[in-house]
Order: C-alpha cells, then structure tokens, then sequence
C-alpha cells in the first residue's frame, strides 16, 4: 500500500524497535482497554492519550473525495439500460465493493502526527488503522446515499443498509485485531472474500424483488 504524507517525520517512524515481544503484547493489551473505555460514560478524560488519539475523527473529507471516486467507478460498469431501481441498486453493490477494495493513499496530515506517534509507540501500524478507519465511514456514506435515493423501494433501503453495517461490523474486526497485535489478513485474500460475500448478499436479500407493500402503494 502506498503511503503519502505531509510531514516527513513519519517516514522514520517504521525504524523503531519496541522491545520483547512480551512487551508487546501487554502494550496492545493495554491500549484495547483504554480505547473500550472511551466509550464508558464518565471515564473519558480530555488529556488522555486516548482523547488525542480520538480528536481528528472521523476523518470526513479524506472519506467524502474517495467515496466519490467509489461511486464514479462503479458507474462505470453499471449498464445504462436498466431502470432507474435496477440501476440504483446495482450502483450501491458495486460502490461497497470499490470501498472494501480500492486501493488507496493514506493521508498523514500535521495534526495527526501525535496520533501516529502514540500508535507507533505502542507497535500499532497506524496507516492500516487510518485506513479501515476511512473504509468505515465511507459505508456510512454510501448509507446516506442509500436512505435519500428515491429510486429504491423501503425494502431495497433496509437491505443495502443491512449490508453495509455487516461490512462495517467486519472492518471493525479488523481493526481490534489489529489493537490486538494480531498478524493481519492477507489483503488479496481478503478483498476477494468481500466481494464474493457482497454479491452473494446481494442475491440472498432478493434485491432484485419488488416489495408487495412498496408495490401497493405506488399502485394506489
């Protein structure tokens, strides 16, 4: 995966050695409690590392251009033939296979160097975070898309939403694995599974039959 920063510091941040892997190992463990706590009421403390971790998110402009980009893309191999409602949902499934599966560069800015700081300490590859991170709320964009989209039935809406929080639920696996210090997926493998899954849902969630209350009402 490419990686494009503004601060040229980063790039030395992969020459840290962090000790044992004992060490290690008790840093991830640590660092997962502290992230599960954040989202106790009436624990969080502003000056925590945690909080300087958690300020610059969600990271909507970097999300916003390539969901975008997503979108474009899947256009693309959408045929123009189809009605507006096949079309649509078409477009959706191949949107979430272009987030789950693009490649893309990941964005350091200034302000978010003590993040990353804090995540090399602690032996966290802070670029596979951003990016799972970015994935994520470039589903809940598409979710946006999905919910004003007068193309698509109620039934349609409720199905794509559930496939996107499906997808979402998995990158956030992902990512407590890789809180965890757990070795990560094979990517190739992993973009494969995601589509295949995608367009499997995609037919078991009969997308492509009409809802009998959405019909009812359009015919009254």
């Amino acid at each position: 995966m490419k990686v494009h920063t503004t601060v040229n510091t980063y790039q030395s941040f992969n020459k840290a050695h962090f000790g044992s892997q004992e060490d290690s190992l008790n840093k991830h463990a640590s660092f997962a409690n502290l992230l599960h706590d954040v989202g106790k009421p009436n624990e969080y403390q502003p000056e925590s590392a945690v909080g300087v971790l958690t300020k610059n998110l969600p990271l909507s402009e970097q999300a916003k251009h390539l969901y975008n980009t997503a979108r474009e893309k899947a256009s693309e191999r959408v045929d123009d033939t189809l009605s507006d409602r096949e079309r649509a949902l078409e477009t959706y499934k191949e949107t979430m296979i272009e987030i789950v599966e693009m490649p893309f560069d990941v964005e350091i800015s200034p302000s978010e160097i003590n993040e990353a700081l804090i995540f090399n300490n602690l032996g966290i590859n802070y670029l596979d975070y951003k990016e799972l991170k970015v994935r994520m709320e470039m589903l809940s964009l598409a979710e946006q898309d999905i919910d004003e989209d007068s193309a698509l039935h109620r039934s349609d809406k409720e199905k794509l939403r559930n496939m996107t929080a499906d997808l979402r639920a998995q990158l956030q696996l992902q990512i407590d694995d890789l809180l965890a210090g757990k070795e990560k997926q094979d990517e190739e493998n992993q973009r494969l599974n995601f589509s295949n899954q995608i367009n499997t849902q995609f037919e078991d969630l009969g997308l492509n039959d009409i809802d009998k209350f959405d019909l009812l009402k359009r015919m009254v």
